[in-house]
């Protein structure tokens, strides 16, 4: 089943609001599998760490890093 990602980040946030945007553009409708194969350094892997601060970076990881948390959770539950 496709994994549906619903992201939400106030305005004066755009850092995030852009994160968000990207993590929902490369993983909303994958499955659970798809997404717990995503590399956890994948933000680095896109080449942000060369426009990024560091501390940005981390955000973006543990963005990543809840939304694969949560799905295993829920997987779990499921079977």
């Amino acid at each position: 089943d496709a994994v549906r990602l619903y992201f939400k980040a106030p305005p004066e946030a755009p850092t995030t609001r852009g994160f968000a945007g990207v993590l929902h553009e490369g993983l909303d409708g994958l499955s659970a599998a798809e997404i717990l194969a995503v590399p956890d350094d994948m933000p680095e892997l896109l080449g942000l760490t060369r426009a990024i601060t560091p501390l940005r970076m981390r955000g973006m990881t543990a963005m990543l890093g809840r939304i694969k948390r949560k799905v295993a959770a829920t997987s779990r539950l499921q079977s």
